[in-house]
């Protein structure tokens, strides 16, 4: 179909996983030649590993949505891709002219062993999807584009924040509200904040309350905002799989702003939190003793 858009629907059971990856590699390859669209017969919410892998691929699949299949999505298709046996006998009649394919797809979901082992599955799958997309984009015409492969360790980041001891803080405070032009947002006892969206950068300044020197102390940690709790979790897998130490797993945090967070820390020391704000629903679910909540089972730790 030579200078023509494609419109391609990927489908499977839930939209949490194959045609996650699907959608993203269809996008990525297919560039402005395609339009892409993924969804299940019903939506089970993105899988953390399958936006995890996708991230060490340089493919990121973090703000894609799981959606439920609807008329209006086959009405727009050309082409409707079924990536699980369930999704291929459960599609609804297409409308005259869409054509159907089916991949007979591994669930890596459905995976055991190790995570190693796990996330070895979701690698596998993930490349017979990109060959699987390359090949279907060949044979309408359209040449895969060269993407930037290189690895996202935090798929979705859209906010830096950077938390710095001083030894003043008034006159820290006034320092950054000239340098930044803008207020702080939040202007504590203990410290100042400041949110600064032309930089995607939150900012703030906090009391060196422990009287140590501030050399390389000074840097409290770094972080990252990503979208959403699977995120936090996806983050995780990667930074196993990258030999990052962890040194808290991905928790649900109560006090003060509630949060999903997960903390890292980098080559020299320094700590980096990755973190998503919770919805309504999820704040919603906040335990009555305020205690964490780990987000990936074995992790939490050992009672006394």
């Amino acid at each position: 179909m030579p200078n023509q858009t494609l419109h391609v629907l990927f489908v499977c059971t839930g939209n949490s996983c194959r045609s996650q990856m699907a959608e993203g590699w269809a996008r990525t390859l297919g560039g402005k030649r395609v339009v892409v669209e993924s969804a299940g017969i019903e939506a089970h919410g993105k899988n953390p590993r399958a936006i995890a892998v996708m991230g060490e691929a340089g493919v990121d699949i973090s703000r894609q949505e799981s959606t439920r299949l609807d008329d209006a999505m086959l009405a727009r298709a050309d082409l409707v891709v079924t990536v699980c046996g369930h999704a291929d006998e459960h599609c609804p009649i297409l409308p005259p002219g869409t054509r159907k394919i089916h991949w007979p797809l591994q669930d890596p979901a459905k995976a055991t062993g190790t995570d190693a082992q796990i996330m070895a599955e979701f690698r596998r799958v993930r490349d017979e999807i990109r060959e699987r997309v390359s090949d279907l984009l060949r044979t309408e015409g359209i040449e895969p584009q060269a993407f930037d492969a290189t690895p996202k360790l935090v798929p979705g980041n859209d906010e830096f924040h950077i938390s710095l001891r001083v030894a003043d803080l008034a006159a820290s405070t006034v320092f950054y509200t000239r340098l930044f032009g803008i207020q702080p947002k939040d202007r504590e006892a203990r410290y100042s904040t400041f949110i600064v969206p032309w930089l995607k950068l939150n900012f703030v300044v906090l009391v060196n309350d422990s009287g140590e020197k501030l050399d390389t102390y000074s840097l409290y940690h770094l972080g990252l905002r990503v979208p959403d709790k699977a995120a936090v979790i996806a983050a995780y897998h990667t930074a196993l799989a990258a030999g990052t130490e962890v040194v808290k797993p991905p928790r649900s945090t109560w006090h003060g702003l509630p949060l999903h967070e997960l903390w890292l820390r980098d080559p020299t020391g320094y700590l980096l939190e990755i973190y998503a704000e919770m919805t309504p629903e999820e704040l919603a679910e906040m335990p009555a003793d305020k205690e964490p909540t780990f987000l990936v089972p074995g992790t939490e730790p050992a009672s006394t």
